[in-house]
């Protein structure tokens, strides 16, 4: 079994029976941890009664104010959308399916956070821009938008068929310093090119996106480093 490690992080919730839901599924999935910011509701009896038997869930939900201190301990961050981009000029919210997110984090260790947001309106792009992977759900152009319960259910699912394969040769992944440092290579060095600074942007997270996605281990991540650093002007971090 794969030694991946999860956390469901609730951003602003806004009703009780959603809460209960998700912790119920967190349960049916293996995870032990919930973390909620800024909650617009009470963690009151609904919420336990929609829990059913993952009470202790909600009991021992961490409560904090922000991002910040949600990704606590946190090596990878995985935000979802129902708004996918509409143009490949999008780089903010290039998704994966479930499925391919179970399929490159079966190889993982370390904690990985959910992000689930907002019932009425989902996670904001700069909430989204904070993530290392953004997961979209195929559903008909009809109706797009699952409720969070829904999602977290079909999310979970495939990160826990994912933990449940046979070990496939483990690496040591890069964690968010390693792979921050290396986007910084990577945008000190776009500057040094005098890319218009939009240009910069897009091309800095189109860079992040792409180490993201194919969860660069320690090594690899020194390797580039060392490449993008050679390259620079400058041998400052």
């Amino acid at each position: 079994m794969s030694q991946m490690d999860v956390r469901v992080v609730l951003v602003e919730p806004e009703h009780e029976g959603n809460i209960g839901s998700v912790a119920r599924l967190a349960k049916n999935f293996g995870v032990e941890e919930l973390w909620i910011v800024n909650p617009k509701t009470e963690l009151g009896v609904e919420s336990r009664v929609y829990a059913v038997h993952a009470k202790e869930l909600i009991e021992n939900a961490v409560v904090v104010k922000n991002l910040k201190e949600a990704f606590r301990g946190v090596n990878f961050i995985i935000g979802t959308t129902a708004i996918a981009a509409k143009r490949t000029t999008n780089v903010l919210r290039m998704p994966v399916t479930p499925e391919e997110l179970g399929e490159k984090a079966a190889s993982v260790k370390g904690k990985i956070a959910v992000l689930l947001g907002r019932e009425s309106k989902g996670l904001s792009n700069r909430e989204l821009d904070r993530c290392d992977v953004i997961v979209t759900i195929p559903t008909s152009p009809v109706y797009r938008t699952l409720n969070v319960a829904s999602a977290a259910a079909i999310i979970l699912y495939e990160l826990w068929k994912a933990k449940l394969q046979s070990p496939r040769g483990y690496f040591e992944e890069a964690g968010q310093d390693e792979r921050m440092r290396l986007v910084r290579f990577f945008d000190r060095l776009s500057e040094e090119s005098r890319l218009p600074v939009f240009k910069r942007r897009l091309a800095t997270k189109a860079f992040h996106n792409v180490i993201s996605r194919a969860f660069v281990s320690k090594r690899e991540a020194t390797l580039m480093m060392g490449v993008l650093r050679r390259a620079s002007k400058t041998d400052k971090d």
